[in-house]
């Protein structure tokens, strides 16, 4: 299969100018910005209704109940979505990076993110060439396993 030369992306973040400045950069790397969510709660809410979507861009430290770490792991678990997680805390990243995530450390420039962008598709397109599948299933939405050990 070929990968569609647009990737449709998600941005979860709760800061709204973060989420602006990210929105333009992935617009200028020619990818389509189809959500943008402030808390884990907003996303979980639309999940079920979101457009065909690439990858989700999480950030770790989200305002309400749910932080990025526990939404990203429903978006791998449930969605089967790719997630790259962005902190502004080294030892998060380590962390995420030793759980075979793709960490994404603020501040980032536009090379930092298309390096990141590029290791996640790099990652997904070698899976594909080891098991081949010829129609996904979305599956429904579900209520996430709060229990995380990171």
């Amino acid at each position: 299969m070929i990968a569609p030369a647009r990737k449709n992306i998600l941005i979860v973040e709760d800061d709204q100018s973060i989420a602006d400045e990210m929105t333009k950069t992935l617009e200028r790397m020619d990818c389509d910005v189809t959500g943008v969510f402030a808390s884990g709660e907003e996303f979980m809410e639309k999940a079920a209704k979101l457009p065909c979507t690439d990858l989700v861009i999480m950030d770790v430290s989200l305002a309400g109940a749910l932080d990025g770490i526990q939404t990203g792991k429903y978006v791998e678990s449930q969605l089967k979505l790719p997630v790259i997680y962005i902190t502004g805390y080294r030892y998060k990243a380590a962390m995420l990076e030793e759980k075979g995530r793709v960490p994404l450390l603020k501040p980032f420039t536009t090379d930092d993110l298309r390096a990141a962008i590029g290791v996640v598709f790099y990652r997904l397109s070698l899976r594909e060439m080891e098991n081949p599948v010829n129609d996904r299933e979305i599956p429904a939405p579900q209520k996430p396993d709060l229990n995380l050990n990171i």
